[in-house]
């Protein structure tokens, strides 16, 4: 899963990515995600542009909105360094 030649930078990014690409896949816009995931809508736009640190709970709650499993949004398959 975790890329050891990823920095916390990348890191973040990559999680951020995850999430708008599950987003766009169910239709979802921002400020849904946001409601379903009881975050704010600037909290979700921060975290997919990897410019806000996020805790286990808030990609727990994303995660839960999306209905997929939390290891999809911690998926670095794509990743390239």
């Amino acid at each position: 899963m975790y890329n050891y030649f990823m920095n916390e930078k990348e890191f973040k990014k990559q999680v951020g990515l995850n999430i708008k690409s599950i987003r766009a896949k169910r239709s979802y816009n921002q400020k849904e995600l946001a409601d379903f995931s009881m975050l704010s809508r600037d909290s979700i736009s921060k975290i997919e542009r990897g410019e806000q640190n996020f805790t286990i709970s808030s990609i727990f709650a994303i995660a839960k909105a999306l209905n997929v499993d939390i290891l999809k949004l911690l998926d670095f398959k794509n990743f390239t360094n």
